[in-house]
């Protein structure tokens, strides 16, 4: 049975770990969540704060591809107020690991972490 991602409780999502201040190892945070749609968008969550309703992660779409940062829970609940593929589902199979062995994200977290060639 799949699970829509509206339908997780607070208190499912005050299982995450709370945000942390400071994020200086990219690829080393710990993904948590994976939720995606049929219009092949992922969000890969790490953290997140009830209070503010706010995570912390790594979001791809195909039109902007991936990044990471922080996004609000009401931006990720929005797609669901579109059409049935727009609709975020939860990833039951999903078992967590660190956003560096997430195939999907491997080249960004490369990308982000390389040094620059501009000089």
């Amino acid at each position: 049975m799949n699970l829509r991602f509206r339908d997780l409780t607070p208190a499912d999502l005050a299982k995450l770990p709370k945000i942390m201040n400071e994020h200086y190892s990219i690829g080393e945070e710990r993904i948590y969540l994976h939720l995606y749609n049929r219009k092949k968008m992922n969000w890969f969550l790490s953290e997140y704060d009830p209070t503010k309703e706010l995570f912390f992660g790594f979001y791809e779409n195909r039109s902007d591809g991936i990044s990471s940062g922080f996004c609000r829970l009401e931006d990720i609940l929005s797609y669901s107020e579109r059409r049935a593929e727009w609709e975020p589902m939860v990833d039951g199979k999903w078992i967590p690991k660190p956003a560096k062995e997430i195939q999907l994200l491997q080249g960004y977290i490369n990308t982000v972490t390389a040094p620059s060639d501009n000089f």
